[in-house]
């Protein structure tokens, strides 16, 4: 029986991927907590939560990498 050759991970994954920790799947249920997280704040910190909410809306199924 001829030998198998093994694929090595450099013929697979393309250049420059790196690993991370995948920290959060991106779901409505994600964007709505969020959301009403920012009801709490006050001022620039009210701002900025509801503009994080509305970014991350954007891009539901993707997920938040460390």
């Amino acid at each position: 029986m001829p030998k198998k050759k093994s694929i090595k991970k450099d013929e697979v994954v393309p250049d420059g991927l790196r690993k991370v920790v995948v920290a959060q799947e991106i779901t409505s249920d994600f964007v709505l907590e969020l959301y009403e997280r920012s009801k709490k704040l006050r001022g620039k910190k009210k701002k900025d939560m509801i503009a994080v909410a509305e970014e991350l809306s954007k891009h539901i199924g993707k997920f938040l990498a460390e």
